[in-house]
């Protein structure tokens, strides 16, 4: 067998395009694609006829931090080492080095122009037939925020230590006080300085009999040390954190990102964290929308991906399948899947046990066997009984009625149902006849089969952008710079399903970037004209 030569450091006689390097059947000439589709126009207005040097191009900006969220590449210093040391990254850039900072700061900056992508790659998706729409599913997951639960102060801490700084814990007035008239040259190393500021920070502890956590004591000696600019920071970041602490309702606030909430997560740990949601199409997989609240639960989160879902489709038909699991399940969500018109299927808490294999207690006179008369507003006991409403209360801002009325004296079961002595009292709001309906839909067989294509459905993109793009953990802080890395890793899921269905056309996909970029539908066309790539 012979043996090639060893050609390193050999020249070549014409060097060749960078472009010729890459594998035709790359991912990156789908990001080429797509992002050619996006108008950045208005984006690159600001820096035009502006002094100082020329901007990056948007494009070649946006074109490079959606290639590494798809290689699971999170870290700005990574990407600009990226586009010194690999040929993808140098044809995507046009061989530009942006530093760390103008990808950092491109990704702060334009949280429009990502989210764009994100819907664009849903349009073109529906455009070349990749979305079926017969069933969609939403779901959360708790994802941690840059935070450390260490990091935190409640009420109380943050009412402290703004006694103290009232009180007054200058660092020059306590070195006049120590040093008196001494020179600069002649006073101690500012290690020495920070030392004296501790010790009198005990003091205050002792005197007051309360102890400061260590995250206090620095917003202390932050303020102490500081100049006015840094003083006015710290007040800042103080009224921003109690600020947030108010609105949350919840014990602690972070003080390294004041807008993330405390939430258990799978593993039953609490954590600094946001509430990651998103909705996909069964069976393509494809994430249709996708949002970031501060939500600790998901009851309020069916509206909002529903409206996002249709923003994204151009709509949604009437009788269209969703599911969700039993954290979206209340009776408001059940009306206005009704009002829709969407085929919602939702398993109340107790039908949720009963999937996870739990055994569930139910009495033969519980409230879910008295028959609801939705016509005439009233329950009806197994023994026959009809129970009417008759009062009214209100519960945490929303209105419950109670049902009696029912001749429970006479009742041979009045023990077990109402117990001795007692009537039986149903009480029950707005939503029953909602409830009923969906219960029934949730018990019938062919409810249990469409409730199972919600697991296949929306478990799996979870896994991916955890495991396979390494998305555990948010870097930046804030909920809108959290929501636009969400946009992107949402994004880099969306691509990778795409060119996995395209799976044959890749070759041609350096030729319809143009029609692409001008309509998807043109594309749609593109490969109807040519069904052997289909």
């Amino acid at each position: 067998m012979a043996i090639r030569d060893d050609k390193m450091g050999q020249s070549w006689l014409l060097p060749p395009a960078v472009s010729d390097l890459i594998p035709v059947d790359h991912i990156c000439h789908l990001v080429v694609a797509i992002v050619n589709s996006i108008d950045i126009s208005e984006v690159e207005k600001k820096y035009r006829f502006t002094p100082g040097n020329p901007a990056y191009s948007r494009r070649m900006l946006l074109r490079l931090v959606i290639m590494a969220s798809i290689d699971a590449v999170w870290s700005s210093r990574k990407i600009a080492k990226l586009t010194q040391e690999n040929v993808v990254y140098m044809y995507l850039t046009g061989n530009e080095k942006p530093d760390f900072r103008t990808i950092c700061n491109f990704r702060k900056e334009n949280k429009e122009l990502i989210e764009e992508v994100f819907k664009k790659t849903v349009t073109i998706a529906k455009a070349l037939g990749i979305l079926n729409l017969g069933h969609i599913s939403t779901d959360g997951t708790k994802i941690k925020a840059n935070a450390s639960n260490n990091y935190t102060l409640s009420k109380e801490e943050l009412e402290e230590i703004r006694r103290i700084i009232e009180r007054g814990i200058e660092v020059d007035e306590e070195e006049d006080r120590l040093y008196g008239e001494k020179r600069g040259d002649e006073l101690p190393s500012e290690l020495d300085t920070q030392e004296k500021l501790r010790k009198k920070i005990e003091e205050i502890e002792q005197a007051s009999g309360i102890g400061l956590k260590s995250a206090a004591k620095k917003i202390i000696e932050q303020y102490a040390r500081g100049d006015e600019r840094d003083k006015e920071k710290v007040m800042k970041k103080l009224d921003k954190a109690e600020e947030e602490l108010n609105k949350s309702g919840q014990g602690a606030v972070s003080l390294t990102d004041h807008e993330a909430r405390f939430m258990e997560n799978k593993k039953k740990r609490t954590a600094l964290s946001y509430n990651s949601q998103i909705t996909v199409d069964h069976d393509s997989g494809i994430i249709l929308a996708n949002d970031v609240t501060q939500d600790c639960t998901d009851h309020n989160q069916l509206q909002p991906q529903v409206e996002m879902t249709e923003e994204n489709l151009g709509g949604l038909p009437a009788g269209r399948k969703v599911s969700m699991d039993n954290g979206y399940f209340s009776g408001v969500n059940l009306r206005y899947m009704e009002e829709k018109g969407l085929d919602g299927y939702i398993p109340d808490s107790k039908q949720a046990q009963e999937q996870k294999g739990k055994r569930v207690k139910d009495g033969p006179y519980s409230k879910e066997k008295f028959m609801y008369d939705e016509e005439k507003d009233q329950f009806i006991c197994p023994n026959g009984e009809v129970l009417t409403r008759k009062g009214e209360y209100e519960y945490n801002g929303k209105p419950l009625y109670t049902y009696y009325g029912a001749n429970c004296t006479e009742c041979p079961y009045r023990s077990e149902c109402a117990g001795e002595q007692r009537r039986r009292v149903i009480t029950s709001d707005d939503y029953e006849a909602e409830r009923r309906r969906m219960a029934a839909k949730m018990q019938s067989e062919e409810g249990k089969e469409e409730y199972k294509k919600r697991k296949e459905t929306v478990e799996w993109p979870f896994g991916n952008i955890k495991h396979n793009l390494k998305f555990r953990e948010f870097l930046t802080r804030g909920i809108e710079k959290v929501r636009t890395e969400h946009n992107l890793v949402c994004t880099a899921h969306n691509l990778k399903v795409m060119w996995a269905k395209m799976a044959g056309k890749v070759a041609v996909l350096g030729k319809i970037g143009s029609l692409i970029a001008n309509s998807a539908s043109k594309a749609r066309s593109f490969f109807a004209l040519h069904p052997t790539l289909d």
